[in-house]
């Protein structure tokens, strides 16, 4: 009998403590993947977002020849999917919706249209940043992570107003210039994770209070060439890849009450994949991936999947 209450209090404590240490996401063991839709580009440059009120997926990505943008909508209720295609002479874009609005951005074009895909508008200004990164903050869009210029030893954190739709500068990086590194915004604090200055790659989780205008770090456990990242409670889903060529996947999970990270084990082969993007809606995570082959061929096949979190 003595035995067992001592089993017993063993027990109590051991879960007690293990509950401290668990992230906001309940399925956080595993990841089980589920296909949704595919789709085909000539290019890796894409980027995907969700919207709950249409339950739909928002896709963009360009071609590399004539460098149009093609957006793509897949419809989660109706599993239906429509697009449309305009030629804006640029590659690599964001896209991210506020309201009932999804702005689009590039290089050297802002173009803004509604949820149908329709009335497409050029706004006729630009962040001046390449191979950058959005993310909301609030009903604004920070650009982040780009190249002002070839050689720039600086990177500015650009505002868009979606009020008024102009930029201005947020704040300067501290540390060079870093491509490629996506963020997310919580309660006034940008969390980007890892990037590229074209020489290095990092392993840094840099983290910048706007309110009070102060960068501090975390570190990740390895380099990270790009990742791509949504926020989900009290987490962020990390994903990305760590090498240059867009290669060795992975897919983590960063607590922001615990400043932690832990990587996730998914159903994915991630040696043999490139991941393209992430989003969560309904307590679903959806990750658009492309296998990974040299070399790539001339129509690349990206696959969209989905997993739950709960």
């Amino acid at each position: 009998m003595k035995n067992l209450i001592f089993l017993l209090f063993l027990t109590t404590i051991f879960c007690s403590c293990s509950s401290d240490n668990e992230v906001s996401i309940q399925n956080s063991n595993s990841l089980d993947f589920t296909e949704v839709m595919s789709f085909q580009v000539d290019t890796l440059d894409m980027d995907i977002t969700s919207d709950l009120s249409t339950n739909s997926l928002f896709i963009t990505s360009s071609n590399d020849d004539i460098w149009p943008e093609k957006v793509l909508k897949y419809n989660l209720s109706t599993l239906t999917q429509s697009d449309f295609i305009h030629d804006d002479g640029t590659e690599s874009r964001q896209i991210e919706i506020i309201g009932s609005f999804i702005y689009s951005f590039s290089y050297n074009h802002t173009v803004k249209y509604d949820l149908d895909l329709s009335n497409i508008v050029d706004l006729n200004h630009h962040s001046g940043l390449s191979y950058s990164k959005a993310t909301k903050y609030n009903n604004d869009i920070l650009i982040l992570s780009g190249e002002k210029c070839y050689d720039c030893l600086e990177m500015p954190i650009k505002l868009f107003n979606s009020n008024n739709e102009t930029f201005s500068e947020l704040t300067v990086f501290p540390n060079g210039i870093r491509m490629h590194a996506d963020g997310i915004v919580n309660n006034d604090i940008l969390y980007m994770f890892g990037g590229t200055d074209n020489i290095a790659n990092y392993n840094e989780i840099n983290i910048y209070n706007i309110i009070d205008d102060v960068w501090t770090q975390e570190i990740l456990p390895y380099q990270v060439y790009e990742s791509f990242t949504s926020l989900y409670n009290n987490s962020i889903l990390v994903a990305g890849n760590k090498e240059s060529n867009n290669s060795n996947a992975f897919i983590g999970v960063y607590d922001i009450t615990t400043n932690s990270y832990n990587e996730l084990s998914t159903s994915l082969n991630l040696d043999n994949i490139t991941i393209r993007g992430i989003t969560i809606l309904n307590d679903e995570v959806f990750v658009a991936y492309a296998d990974l082959v040299s070399p790539l061929p001339n129509l690349i096949t990206i696959k969209v999947i989905k997993a739950s979190l709960l």
